[in-house]
């Protein structure tokens, strides 16, 4: 096929055709790559939407145990509960931390006294055997302010009852809550 080519030609063709080669296997090969990068993406994405819904599903969990305790209150009627939160749930791991200080004193020829302190600190977090972290406290999800709609909360009597259980289970101060019909 190429015999009447010289060749100079023969090697440009063959050139041609080796990077037309390499071109094609790289099309085939790279999708694949990518494929496995948004796989991870995917799977990130998704760890932090559970991560977003357990948040939810927790905070959710607290409005409806209050809207429940608040609704067996002999004449509180219908209620609805809206808590707003400042900060989410901290948890606090254990760490194992080496500290030193070393303290150095040099007196010169002449009189003069130079005092030189250094401090290394090291902190390493401890973990179970299944790589996660050893947690020594867990501190609960703070509450910024609280809503409370009662058809009953018309009634003093039953607006202070709603606000003083309000306070006692969610263990806020009384200016974060507040109670209405």
């Amino acid at each position: 096929m190429f015999k009447n080519l010289n060749e100079k030609d023969k090697k440009k063709i063959y050139s041609l055709l080796s990077l037309g080669v390499i071109c094609a296997i790289a099309l085939i090969v790279l999708p694949s790559f990518s494929n496995d990068k948004k796989g991870e993406e995917e799977k990130n994405a998704k760890a932090d939407k559970q991560t977003e819904v357990s948040k939810e599903n927790e905070h959710d969990a607290i409005e409806s145990k209050l809207k429940n305790i608040l609704s067996k209150i002999e004449g509180v009627g219908d209620v609805h509960v809206m808590i707003t939160f400042e900060s989410s749930e901290e948890i606090q791991p254990a760490f194992n931390s080496n500290s030193s200080t070393e303290k150095t004193q040099e007196t010169d020829a002449k009189g003069g006294e130079r005092t030189v302190t250094t401090s290394n600190e090291n902190k390493t977090m401890i973990t179970s055997s299944s790589n996660n972290p050893v947690v020594l406290k867990t501190n609960e999800a703070k509450i910024k302010g609280v809503v409370i709609v009662s058809s009953g909360a018309s009634d003093p009597k039953i607006k202070e009852t709603i606000y003083s259980v309000a306070q006692t289970a969610l263990q806020v101060s009384g200016h974060q809550i507040e109670v209405t019909y």
